[in-house]
């Protein structure tokens, strides 16, 4: 696939839109290009990594070793933090799962 070549998109219509919770939401289906969308992955990633580099390992008696975030995207190709669990409107998008790394130990 070439950076040319898109991927289709299924999202509410209008760039800037105001989430409605019981009003029709008018949907569009858009090709996003390939590279428009990896550079918006990467970049939230980046962003999401950087804040997640300074949570803190331990907190009390439990530890954090994963983090699971969900993101919508929109027919523009934005990708968008999915607040309230993923839940909103049941819509489509990714989930990305972040391990934490155990330092390796050496014997």
């Amino acid at each position: 696939m070439t950076d040319e070549e898109g991927i289709s998109v299924l999202g509410a219509a209008g760039e800037e839109r105001s989430f409605r919770w019981r009003g029709d939401v008018e949907l569009v289906r858009e090709k996003v290009p390939v590279s428009v969308l990896r550079d918006q992955i990467n970049a939230f990633v980046e962003a999401l990594g950087e804040t997640l580099s300074r949570a803190e390992e331990r907190i009390g008696n439990y530890r954090l070793e994963q983090v699971e975030v969900a993101v919508e995207i929109n027919a523009k190709g934005t990708v968008s933090l999915l607040g309230s669990g993923g839940e909103v409107g049941g819509s489509g998008g990714m989930t990305f799962t972040f391990v934490r790394q155990v330092p390796a130990t050496s014997a």
